[in-house]
């Protein structure tokens, strides 16, 4: 049995996305999704997901705004048959379910290719071959595994594409943010696909973004464990800061928790949280800490043992063991993300500590179970001052079924005071065990 997703209409139009096993499938605006369409403004950025277990699909709207139709009717949550219709902004999808007898009317050399289906995908977006194509070589080249495929739409934008590190072939750009742009790109010797970095043109002028990614580079160049991104190198070209690191084929944590939205399973959300902390450990040992512990920044990958955790972004990182003693940041400097902020690091953003990267993972496990903030942010109020002032929202007011040993634990992460937390960590972790 395999479900086969076909776009009608849309920016997507004329691709096809086919399942013969049990995954899932999110469209939305955001690069991070399995269906990017940063360009239909009507979508949200994560808007729908659909759960397949061929025969079974499932839809899901993760909240968007603007809505999910299915056979011209608005859905929250809805089981799809062969021949529905789902409409999202300016997309149509045809859902189309083939049984065993029909695959086996088919001819041998589409039997051959479906043999391989479900293994060929597209090297950029992750978009399943379409049954009826037959791959005769790569389409943009060759990796280090033998032949791959992508498909007409990650083509034509790595065809597009600036080539700004010679040895590296960028093919599709995976986030831009205010000072950073990242693409995934292909080491023209080896092969190999890396997340390539670089500084943007407009902000590379500024001493202070050139003095941040300059300290991203080192930091993680430092630091290798299973569950931090890795780097691999980096240079200057033509006056251009770059670093190369591990490419995740996956999506964020942010993503996982609008998928269940508030009934991600707790067990799997504390063994998510025990990998972070394990990395965490790593950096804190390092002298280093994070600063920016977000679900945004949480990638994830599926592996043979399970869901594995890497955690991104360390561009706001910086050696606690010398707090003091570098005109990087000054006391008083507000940065990171606001809803998953100590306050500690509110009030003075130089010298905190490992303890804050604590915080931030308690309140990124708070929203991956109940995909809200540990706060209710106030309509017309300030969100900073509830933050330093008023007590978070206990994790059981959002969801009965957190145990509440469970969220005893999460509770005493999220202390305002950085000494009531657990003292690292290894402690945290050992915390968390019991209900993994």
């Amino acid at each position: 049995m395999r479900v086969i997703l076909d776009v009608l209409e849309g920016p997507r139009k004329g691709r096809s996305f086919i399942f013969d096993r049990h995954d899932t499938f999110i469209v939305g605006r955001s690069r991070f999704v399995h269906c990017p369409m940063p360009e239909d403004q009507a979508l949200s950025r994560d808007h729908f997901l659909i759960e397949v277990n061929p025969p079974r699909c499932e839809l899901r709207d993760l909240g968007s705004t603007n809505g999910t139709y299915v056979n011209n009717n608005r859905v929250n949550r809805v089981r799809l048959e062969s021949g529905d219709l789902i409409a999202a902004g300016q997309s149509v999808f045809r859902v189309a379910v083939e049984s065993t007898e029909t695959l086996k009317g088919k001819d041998d050399s589409s039997s051959s290719r479906e043999a391989m289906s479900g293994t060929v995908r597209c090297s950029g977006c992750g978009a399943v071959a379409p049954a009826n194509l037959t791959i005769v070589g790569p389409t943009v080249g060759k990796g280090s595994d033998g032949v791959e495929w992508w498909c007409a739409l990650c083509r034509s934008e790595a065809q597009s594409l600036p080539q700004p590190v010679p040895h590296y072939t960028t093919l599709r750009e995976l986030g831009r943010g205010a000072m950073g742009v990242v693409y995934q790109a292909r080491h023209n010797q080896t092969g190999q696909m890396v997340a390539l970095k670089l500084i943007m043109p407009e902000t590379a002028t500024t001493r202070a973004a050139i003095d941040r990614f300059l300290r991203e580079m080192s930091v993680i160049s430092q630091l290798r464990h299973p569950n931090i991104v890795e780097w691999y190198e980096q240079g200057m070209t033509r006056g251009q800061f770059w670093f190369a690191m591990e490419y995740v084929a996956g999506a964020n944590l942010e993503s996982l928790a609008k998928a269940e939205a508030g009934r991600y399973p707790a067990n799997q959300a504390c063994r998510l949280a025990c990998q972070i902390l394990k990395g965490l450990e790593q950096a804190h040992h390092s002298g280093f800490v994070h600063r920016d512990i977000k679900p945004e920044n949480i990638l994830i990958t599926q592996t043979p043992q399970g869901l594995a955790v890497k955690i991104s972004d360390f561009g706001l990182a910086k050696s606690f063991r010398g707090v003091g003693l570098s005109g990087l940041t000054f006391s008083g400097e507000m940065r990171g993300t606001v809803p998953f902020m100590p306050p500690e690091q509110m009030l003075d953003f130089k010298t905190v500590t490992p303890l804050a990267d604590l915080y931030a993972t308690a309140a990124t496990i708070y929203y991956l179970l109940t995909c809200s903030y540990v706060y209710d942010e106030p309509e017309g109020g300030d969100l900073i001052r509830m933050l330093l002032e008023e007590p978070p929202v206990p994790i059981r007011q959002r969801r009965k079924d957190i145990s509440p040993a469970l969220a005893a634990v999460i509770e005493r992460c999220l202390a305002r005071d950085p000494e009531e937390r657990y003292p690292n960590a290894g402690a945290m972790r050992d915390a968390l065990k019991p209900f993994c």
